[in-house]
């Protein structure tokens, strides 16, 4: 019976030690930093300490030292012999475990930082290479230890390892931005309101490595344009030829009703969402050409797309504000965002609105090929669907409204074409 009792005794101590263990946690979690100790202070030449101050005669608490490493994946900060925990014991059985927050934080803050961490590089106003814009190039973002994360690491192996001899714990970085960031530089020259934005995903591609970096160097190039007033933007003459010199890559462009690879292929993504953001901006545009086919380019509405090829199709507009504005551009995997700055808002509002959507649906064709098996059928060409529609823009200034038609596109319609042998 007394094995029995014991044995109960023994689960229930058990129970009450893992609970503590969590509220440890919770108090390292909750816990101010304080001061940095000289490393020796951080040590201890003995597994445990042991003190009765303030305590029943019956009641123990022992310092718990446990080795720390922190691992960045390419070197290691290891601690030895760290007082982390206080196990307070009542005739000899533990009662609580407490972390030690304010030493947990001292050692994260004495982490040294990676050997690639790095200072972010400033923001510069420049020029377009192409173009005689002025253009605020953006600088680069500095790398340094997340610490926040990696104390948040900390814990989560506290709670998942309890007080384990060796704790080893991943060090977290994060990328960040100095005082003479891109944001700070526009906010410094006065483009302090948004006047507009939009942002374009072709989920489809969202892997298509060519096509991003095609997405890239295309947004890369509109981003931190300055375009004063009366100031005239050509998509072709910033962004330049399409060529393998200039880094672009094979990716789908649509030739003759199908989608086929091409070089450069997916920027109409960047015009496309660029031209949103300038209609919804209310600037003048001076030429835009829709697509041939709506088939192929999914992250736009009909009549809201701009195509452009080298040579003869661009997307122009200009800038009709009485202010300068600012073009901010990014891409990410299948994704374009574009917005515009200004010192002030010119709009009260601006609409978009597409009207008298026609579907010209596609006919299928058969043609006879005595070259094919008996009654196999190859498709030449899948056929597509064609539209009309036509795109206007509603715009209130001073109390006052105007709507301007933008466009009445047209995208063609391409019949089915099967060869068959019956």
């Amino acid at each position: 019976m007394k094995n029995i009792f014991k044995s109960a005794l023994t689960i229930a101590a058990l129970i009450v030690v893992l609970a503590v263990v969590y509220i440890g946690i919770k108090h390292l979690q909750g816990t101010a930093p304080v001061t940095t100790p000289d490393q020796s202070s951080l040590t201890s030449p003995d597994d445990t300490q042991t003190t009765s101050s303030g305590l029943s005669p019956d009641t123990l608490v022992e310092k718990k030292n446990v080795n720390l490493e922190f691992s960045d994946g390419k070197s290691i900060v290891a601690y030895k012999n760290v007082p982390l925990f206080s196990v307070v014991k009542k005739d000899d059985k533990p009662i609580s475990i407490t972390a030690d927050g304010n030493l947990a934080k001292t050692l994260i803050e004495k982490l040294p930082e990676p050997s690639d961490a790095s200072e972010p590089v400033p923001s510069k106003l420049g020029k377009a290479a192409n173009d005689n814009f002025k253009k605020i190039v953006r600088g680069k973002e500095g790398l340094t230890i997340d610490r926040e994360k990696t104390l948040a690491a900390l814990e989560a192996k506290i709670k998942e390892a309890g007080a384990a001899a060796t704790l080893s714990v991943p060090i977290f970085t994060k990328k960040f931005e100095g005082k003479e960031s891109f944001s700070n530089k526009i906010n410094e020259m006065g483009f302090n309101k948004l006047i507009a934005s939009f942002s374009t995903l072709h989920e489809g591609h969202i892997d298509d490595e060519g096509r991003n970096v095609n997405l890239a160097i295309a947004a890369k190039k509109i981003d931190g344009l300055i375009i004063p007033p009366g100031g005239k933007f050509s998509f072709n003459k910033v962004v330049g030829p399409r060529t393998r010199k200039y880094g672009f890559e094979n990716a789908g462009v649509i030739s003759r009703g199908k989608v086929i690879p091409g070089l450069g292929g997916g920027i109409c993504q960047v015009s496309t969402t660029l031209y949103r953001t300038t209609l919804k901006a209310g600037l003048k545009i001076d030429e835009r050409h829709n697509h041939s086919i709506y088939d192929g380019i999914e992250y736009a509405d009909r009549g809201l797309d701009a195509a452009v090829a080298w040579g003869y199709k661009d997307f122009k507009f200009s800038n009709n504000l009485d202010v300068p504005i600012l073009i901010s551009a990014s891409s990410g995997k299948g994704s374009v965002e574009v917005s515009l700055y200004a010192e002030k808002q010119p709009f009260e509002s601006v609409v978009l609105q597409t009207r008298n959507e026609q579907k010209h649906p596609f006919k299928t064709q058969k043609k006879r090929n005595s070259k094919l098996k008996k009654g196999e059928v190859k498709v030449v060409h899948p056929g597509v669907t064609g539209y009309t529609i036509e795109t206007y823009r509603i715009i209130t200034q001073n109390g006052k409204t105007r709507e301007e038609r933008m466009s009445k596109d047209r995208y063609l319609t391409y019949n089915r074409i099967e060869e068959i042998n019956n």
